[in-house]
């Protein structure tokens, strides 16, 4: 199934952020929860294996923008389809785009592609987590591949790529995480590098990224909170 998001972000009147776009088609519906905020609502079950979703975030200069999902998603293997399920979120951001999704569940048999793709003008600010688990309880690990690449104003500022589960080539014993956390923030601050338990954050221009890795999922947030320097941007509800 083909599913398509697009919204718009622009700043309005008295300095209100107006939505002139929010529309959505396939999986997933978008509903506006609050004055700068919406939810990714799932209107069908998946994704299954072949499924492919397309982001489209815009937030103009002077606007903000918060996305979040209603529940976790769970990503599942479609029968006899050997096809990967793929998520793609692209963001042209000069306002503030605060992007924390529900975890992605990856189910045994399952490979789950995600994408995000940010490229910010001079202005632009950002927060953008990623929660996975390999896995429902009591079942196999499924296969997560996630690339996240952000630049501003055509300098790449994070491009990389992460593979967990079975014959993802980091993916070895005795380590081979279940669990995986990241937060990257680009705004005016900058942290140095820290480490914490099976955690590290690494500073960016203008901003930082923390990953954190494990066997529940709980605990590595947990621990990618703990490296959190300060709060990160937040979109007022």
């Amino acid at each position: 199934m083909k599913t398509f998001v697009e919204i718009v972000a622009r700043p309005g009147p008295g300095g209100l952020t107006v939505l002139p776009v929010v529309r959505a088609s396939g999986q997933l519906a978008v509903r506006r929860t609050g004055p700068t905020t919406v939810h990714l609502v799932a209107t069908a079950f998946g994704p299954l294996g072949g499924d492919d979703a397309e982001v489209s975030l815009v937030v103009e200069e002077g606007a903000c923008l918060a996305v979040r999902s209603v529940a976790a998603a769970i990503a599942l293997p479609a029968r006899g389809a050997i096809a990967p399920s793929a998520q793609r979120i692209t963001a042209s951001v000069d306002g503030v785009l605060d992007l924390r999704l529900e975890p992605t569940v990856v189910a045994a048999g399952a490979h789950h592609l995600a994408g995000l793709t940010v490229d910010l003008g001079p202005a632009g600010a950002l927060t953008a987590t990623e929660q996975v688990l390999l896995g429902r309880t009591g079942e196999e690990p499924g296969r997560w591949t996630g690339t996240v690449r952000v630049v501003r104003e055509g300098r790449p500022l994070l491009n990389t790529t992460v593979g967990l589960g079975p014959d993802q080539p980091a993916w070895l014993p005795p380590v081979a995480p279940r669990a995986y956390a990241s937060t990257v923030h680009i705004g005016d601050d900058e942290a140095d590098v820290l480490t914490g338990d099976d955690a590290v954050r690494l500073p960016l221009p203008g901003g930082w990224v923390t990953t954190a890795w494990g066997s529940e999922l709980h605990r590595v947030v947990r621990a990618a909170t703990l490296l959190t320097p300060g709060a990160p941007v937040r979109v007022p509800a």
